[in-house]
């Protein structure tokens, strides 16, 4: 349940740097295309999540969660004005993007291939 926290967490990240970034540049197409790319990238991730095999890529996953907690923390930490610079910050939007797309990316290798040596084994579909 842990490998589902990173997705989440990396999209939050990404779509609240969006959101910041809308003051400087106002043009709302930019906007929603960086803030829907990261949710698809996550519902993807959290989707093969749970049709992949169950702890693959384990130590990768716990590497981006660890990350994009850290991604997380910096763009509250900036929200709250704390350290202005970390809030908009195009850096950490890019940072949370790519790690959401290595998420996907693992999950996409973690999915198991369909049965395709069972059905190449029955030879092959004969249409009479």
């Amino acid at each position: 349940m842990t490998s589902l926290l990173a997705p989440l967490l990396l999209a939050a990240t990404a779509v609240i740097q969006a959101l910041g970034r809308y003051e400087y540049h106002q043009h709302g197409i930019t906007v929603v295309g960086q803030m829907i790319f990261p949710i698809f990238f996550a519902v993807l991730a959290v989707f093969l999540a749970r049709r992949g095999v169950r702890g693959a890529f384990g130590t990768a996953h716990l590497a981006v969660l660890a990350a994009g907690a850290v991604l997380f923390v910096l763009s509250l930490v900036g929200w709250n004005g704390t350290v202005p610079q970390l809030y908009p910050s195009v850096g950490i939007y890019y940072a949370a993007f790519a790690l959401l797309a290595i998420q996907a990316a693992l999950r996409i290798a973690g999915t198991p291939r369909s049965l395709r040596e069972d059905a190449s084994a029955e030879g092959p579909a004969r249409r009479d």
